[in-house]
């Protein structure tokens, strides 16, 4: 498994495991342990998976779609493909 993929996984569980928790970048990194570069990627991935949403303040929260548990249960489980998350991880 992937660095991205790993972090993809790793920040995905933690809300999850917490639905009501609303973080910054820089609280997602320091709870997951996954660095800043990836981190920033991976917040965007599952955001355009519909999975998180940015709110005020620049905190991320799951999305309330999510919280139905409608949307996302055949594609989170992959992360997306993005070339911005390759080429920073040298692929």
């Amino acid at each position: 498994m992937s660095p991205y993929e790993q972090a993809f996984n790793r920040i995905r569980a933690e809300f999850m495991e917490m639905p009501g928790m609303r973080l910054t970048p820089q609280q997602v990194e320091r709870l997951s342990g996954v660095a800043n570069s990836i981190c920033k990627v991976v917040l965007n991935d599952l955001v355009r998976a519909g999975f998180l949403s940015l709110g005020g303040g620049g905190m991320y929260a799951r999305s309330s779609a999510i919280e139905r548990g409608s949307a996302l249960r055949s594609g989170a489980e992959t992360p997306v493909a993005s070339p911005v998350h390759d080429s920073l991880l040298g692929h």
